[in-house]
């Protein structure tokens, strides 16, 4: 069996958290650092149960404590493999805890019809369809036209004050072009946030979806 990685915490506040967030899952700490981890074989692709009981992980402990949440799929061989890896970036990761300290995350998703209609595509199996609206939610797939851009400008605008960082991406769905913006908040401001994002009108034809809080999955794009 191995271990799969779910996130990394501040070794102290894991020390002094309590119980495990959920059976059969453990801490491995080391250099002022832990990470959470369970013990289990790798199935491809995983069971849509298995992948939704991976982020509740994560959003239980997120919501108690800063946490750098880990994309599913992050396995080792052994408890010295992960210390070597809180070894090797402890000062990267001990910079981003210390920076989404108090911090989580809000999405906004903005669908842009398609001009005309895509031909439809092979229906995938649930595994692999959650794991594409995963790499969606991560993953840049394109460049933002100049009117994709302003459009978010003009969220961010209504927004302003509200947040601290901004991430814009775009990818493809049969509908048209879905504009993905992720905005890091302090967790006491998730209601005002919630409330003056629904003040927000979308530009005709377009449709507008609020989703969070989340674990700050798209401000730690370089965690392993």
């Amino acid at each position: 069996m191995k271990y799969l990685l779910h996130c990394i915490v501040e070794q102290d506040q894991a020390e002094s958290g309590g119980d495990a967030p959920a059976q059969g899952i453990s801490v491995i700490a080391g250099y002022g650092l832990a990470a959470v981890v369970s013990r289990e074989e790798p199935d491809e692709p995983p069971s849509v149960a298995r992948l939704l009981a991976y982020e509740r992980v994560v959003e239980s402990i997120h919501a108690v404590q800063t946490a750098l949440p880990l994309r599913y799929g992050c396995w080792m061989e052994s408890k010295e493999e992960i210390r070597r890896l809180l070894e090797e970036h402890r000062e990267e990761y001990q910079a981003l805890l210390k920076r989404l300290g108090g911090m989580t995350e809000m999405g906004i998703r903005l669908l842009i019809p398609a001009c005309a209609p895509a031909p439809p595509a092979p229906t995938p199996a649930p595994g692999a369809a959650y794991l594409t609206s995963l790499r969606q939610r991560y993953d840049r797939e394109g460049a933002l036209t100049a009117d994709e851009d302003a459009q978010a400008g003009r969220i961010a605008d209504r927004l302003a004050g509200r947040f601290i960082e901004e991430r814009r991406e775009i990818s493809s769905s049969r509908q048209g072009r879905m504009l993905s913006l992720a905005y890091l908040i302090a967790k006491d401001q998730a209601g005002e946030f919630c409330r003056q994002a629904r003040e927000i009108t979308p530009p005709g034809g377009a449709k507008l979806l609020m989703s969070g809080p989340w674990p700050p999955y798209s401000f730690v794009s370089s965690v392993r």
